[in-house]
């Protein structure tokens, strides 16, 4: 397991109206080809409490992003596949539709990148369009 930087950018909306959110922490890399998992404590806090998130990779077919704390998750992102998620926030719980469309994953033992591109509808309703690009480097 090894100390790490991350850099993460997300955009999310619809059309022309989109949200971009970049923010920067550490945590942990660990694992080998192509399936690795990178750990962190999100910045946001939910009730004086962090949130921690996993991020599961197996080669470019499918990353799953977990959640727990505050806020509890589980998608799965799967390459050109639609996968029905369960998202959990303090108000109330959700299920999702997730729709893989691009999945880019250059990580190794000393780093590298993720990129996912994907949809997020419920009852079939399209919520948002999706990009999150992350970048880990050793510390």
């Amino acid at each position: 397991m090894k100390k790490v930087v991350i850099k993460i950018k997300g955009t999310q909306g619809l059309g022309s109206d989109k949200d971009v959110i970049e923010f920067k922490t550490e945590g942990t890399l660990s694992g080998a080809d192509g399936n690795y998992v990178l750990s962190y404590l999100d910045g946001a806090v939910i009730d004086n409490a962090k949130i921690k998130t996993r991020v599961i990779t197996s080669g470019d077919k499918s990353v799953t992003l977990e959640r727990s704390g505050a806020i509890k998750s589980k998608l799965f992102i799967e390459n050109g596949v639609r996968n029905n998620c369960f998202y959990s926030v303090p108000e109330g719980s959700l299920n999702l539709g997730i729709y893989g469309k691009e999945i880019l994953n250059t990580l190794n033992e000393n780093g590298g990148k993720i990129k996912m591109v994907y949809t997020l509808d419920t009852d079939l309703k399209l919520i948002s369009e999706n990009s999150v690009e992350i970048s880990v480097t050793e510390r």
